[in-house]
Formats: structure tokens, C-alpha cells, sequence
């Protein structure tokens, strides 16, 4: 078993990771310290690797000890994701980017190492476009995010309303989802808004590419990515019914688009996938695929 230790276990990320942990076949839960003893980093001891689900202001101060004292932290903490040497991770899409960390503990003198997970937005946007791209090339997305209550904290409050802005979503969406495809030069549109819906993250999707991909080419290629699920229904997917065991992002109304090449509606589960779902699964890619010296 794989000891890991969790910071931040209170909110609603830190107690999904926990739930998740208690039932994964490879990890051992061993080390999850009350915010009081965060820096007491000595208690870690034993641990192979680090999960962190602290908020963005504690983990710029928490998460680089422990990669000083030799830990893998894999962060949720928007605070490092556009770092030059903190590699930002879907492991079904840029897991090459791993080779960032020897750059980073160079650059920082580290033992260990930071690797960010994306902002839980992206993932019903981009896991659906990134086989695409691959075969056709993005050249521009139009994206509109419908965000479940629970991406902003297990006491956010939000009934019978909309609300049309959620501060930095927008431009984290367009920044990372260049900085993970490693190309800045596609055009993103971006708006994201919370809406009364427990979890799942739907986003409304149009893309254009270098080579205009027809409808039966977009479904074939999706019927062959493990991350995805097309629904043929015309009215899914929804958040009620669709969100399953949280790490498939499911898609429906693939169409064309008057304006751009295609348009569909995608939906993810923003505590799962988006978050610690997403984490461990980055964590599982790096143990049985990079590791290296690094773990203490």
C-alpha cells in the first residue's frame, strides 16, 4: 500500500479525498493533520506522498514544505498552477509534463515536488476537445460553464437563482487549458456562472479546427476515449442522472454550429473528477508510471 498523507480534510474536497481513499485499492490514508499542526511537518513521517486540498492562501504557505522535506504534493490549489516549473496535469492528456518536476527541484532546491491539478471547471470542456485536437486541431473554443453550488464551499448558499459571474473562473479556464495543451495560440471565450445544482459542472461547447471534422468522425473518436461517454438522448446529459461514479465526463447534442464547427453539451462531476478524483488519479499515473527518487 501507498501511505499518503491529506492536508486540508475539512472541506468539501479534503472529505471527498477521504472517501475516495478509504475505498482505493492502492492507498492507505495515514497522516491528515488539524489545521493547527500543518507545519509540523515531521508528523508526515512515513508518508509516501502528499494530497492537498487547502484553500489557494494556506496552500502557497503549507504546500512547498512538504515538497522541501522531500514529499510529492499533488495540489489542488489554483495558487500554483501557472507556475513555470509546477507541471499542471490531466494524466489522460499531458502526462509528459511529469518531466517538469526534475526542472523544479533544480530550480528550488527540493527533494520533493508540487504537481497542480487543474480548476475543476475545465475537465467537461477539455477531455471531451483534447482527442480532437489531437486528430484536427483547435483552433477556437466558445465556452459557457453552468457551476454546481458545491464548487464554491461546502456553505454557499444558492436557491431559485443564477448567478452570472464567479471571480477568476473565466480566465483560469482559458489560461490553463493553454498551458496544459501547450498551445497558447488557440482562440478561448470563456463564461463561467453558478447555478442551484448540488454537483456536476455542465459546459456549453462550440469549437472550430484547423480541419473541419464531421459528426461521425467526432462520435467515432469519442467511442474510443476511456475518459468520455456520448449520450444519444436528446435531452442529456444531467447533473440528476448522468454524473455516475464521478470520474466520466459525459457528453450529448453533438451538432453542427452555424458559427464554428461543432457544438455539443458536456457534463463532469466537479468533486470527483474536478477535484479529488482528478488528484488521485494523477497520483496513481505518477506511482505506477514516473516515480522517482523523490518520495521520502
Amino acid at each position: 500500500m501507498i501511505k499518503v498523507g491529506l492536508l486540508g480534510g475539512n472541506g468539501l474536497v479534503g472529505q471527498t479525498y477521504q472517501q475516495l481513499i478509504d475505498k482505493h485499492r492502492d492507498f492507505e490514508l495515514c497522516f491528515i493533520p488539524s489545521r493547527e499542526d500543518l507545519g509540523d511537518v515531521l508528523k508526515a513521517k512515513g508518508c509516501d506522498l502528499i494530497f492537498s486540498a487547502l484553500p489557494s492562501s494556506v496552500a502557497q504557505i503549507y504546500d512547498p514544505l512538504y515538497a522541501q522535506a522531500g514529499y510529492p504534493v499533488f495540489s489542488s490549489a489554483s495558487c500554483h498552477r501557472m507556475r513555470e516549473d509546477i507541471p499542471l496535469i490531466i494524466p489522460e492528456i499531458n502526462p509528459e509534463d511529469f518531466a517538469w518536476i526534475e526542472r523544479q527541484q533544480k530550480n528550488r532546491g527540493w527533494k520533493g515536488f508540487i504537481v497542480a491539478k487543474p480548476n475543476c471547471t475545465l475537465q467537461s470542456m477539455i477531455l471531451p476537445l483534447f482527442p480532437l485536437h489531437k486528430r484536427f486541431g483547435l483552433r477556437g473554443i466558445s465556452v459557457t460553464y453552468l457551476q454546481a453550488r458545491s464548487g464554491a464551499g461546502k456553505d454557499f448558499k444558492l436557491e431559485d437563482n443564477i448567478l452570472p459571474f464567479i471571480e477568476g473562473e473565466e480566465e483560469k479556464s482559458m489560461m490553463e487549458t493553454h498551458k496544459i495543451l501547450g498551445d497558447s495560440s488557440i482562440q478561448i471565450s470563456s463564461q463561467c456562472m453558478r447555478v442551484p445544482v448540488p454537483h456536476g459542472h455542465l459546459a456549453v461547447v462550440s469549437a472550430s479546427f484547423k480541419e473541419k471534422p464531421s459528426l461521425e468522425e467526432v462520435k467515432a473518436i469519442w467511442d474510443q476515449y476511456e475518459p468520455v461517454s456520448y449520450l444519444e438522448e436528446e435531452d442529456r446529459p444531467q447533473p440528476a442522472l448522468d454524473l455516475g461514479d464521478g470520474m466520466v465526463v459525459s457528453i450529448g447534442r453533438l451538432s453542427g454550429c452555424p458559427l464554428m464547427d461543432i457544438r455539443f453539451v458536456s457534463l463532469s462531476h466537479n468533486l470527483v473528477r474536478g477535484a479529488a478524483g482528478g488528484g488521485l488519479l494523477t497520483a496513481e499515473y505518477w506511482s505506477k508510471n514516473v516515480r522517482t527518487s523523490a518520495a521520502v
